[in-house]
């Protein structure tokens, strides 16, 4: 052979040789998809509805009783805020009392009023937790308003003692329920409380009225808080 046929053998027999190692590297090597990541799994954080039947044989006024709703709805994985709403009448415990006294219905006592509660809760809970169950801190804030009447005839001549309420307190509590449909909220704090009562005897006398008699308790502006309330959770 010529040397340059020789060079042009040697260069094809090259270029042969890498086609078929190449092909050969192809077919013999195992390639593997990464299949999809697992997603976050996100536990639901349901509404509560909640209520305490004990509220109605005595309120947070004086011969009252109370029908209180409250929701609380999470604003985040630690955090949720709580609206209460009530509506005050007289208690049950009051008028068994005056029944058994056999107190005529002119002389017995009338109420009727309302509170506001609004909390904001701060749980204290672990990442893998999620609000609204588990232990929290809450400021909370509430306003109660009553008339209070003897007889049904000085109520509607608006003849009445305006009882109003003011407190606002710092809450320790635990939530209970994670698991289930019913919840229970225990909780209890202390706070600032300032009770004042009107005397209303006409549509345009309205006098501040002495609480002297009620005792030092209820004239005191420290408020001691203890409560429960029971829920449904709605997902």
């Amino acid at each position: 052979m010529k040397l340059k046929q020789i060079k042009y053998f040697i260069l094809i027999s090259m270029m042969l040789g890498c086609s078929v190692a190449s092909a050969f590297v192809d077919g013999d090597t195992i390639r593997i998809k990464p299949g999809p990541l697992p997603k976050k799994v996100v536990p639901l954080q349901p509404l509560l509805l909640k209520t305490n039947p004990l509220a109605i044989l005595w309120g947070p006024i004086p011969f009252t009783s109370e029908y209180r709703l409250v929701a609380e709805i999470t604003t985040g994985r630690k955090q949720s805020s709580q609206l209460g709403i009530s509506f005050l009448t007289t208690s049950p415990l009051w008028k068994t009392i005056e029944a058994a006294a056999k107190i005529p219905g002119k002389y017995q006592f009338i109420a009727r009023g309302w509170r506001v509660q609004v909390s904001h809760k701060f749980y204290l809970i672990s990442r893998k937790k999620y609000a609204p169950f588990g232990f929290y801190i809450s400021p909370n804030v509430s306003y109660s308003n009553a008339h209070l009447s003897i007889g049904l005839q000085r109520f509607f001549r608006q003849n009445y003692l305006d009882f109003r309420h003011f407190n606002a307190n710092i809450l320790v509590g635990v939530q209970m329920g994670r698991n289930s449909r019913i919840t229970m909220d225990v909780f209890g704090g202390i706070g600032y409380k300032k009770n004042t009562v009107f005397s209303h005897t006409t549509s345009y006398l309205v006098i501040p009225y002495d609480t002297e008699d009620f005792g030092k308790f209820y004239n005191s502006n420290i408020k001691l808080v203890f409560g429960i309330n029971f829920g449904y959770a709605i997902y």
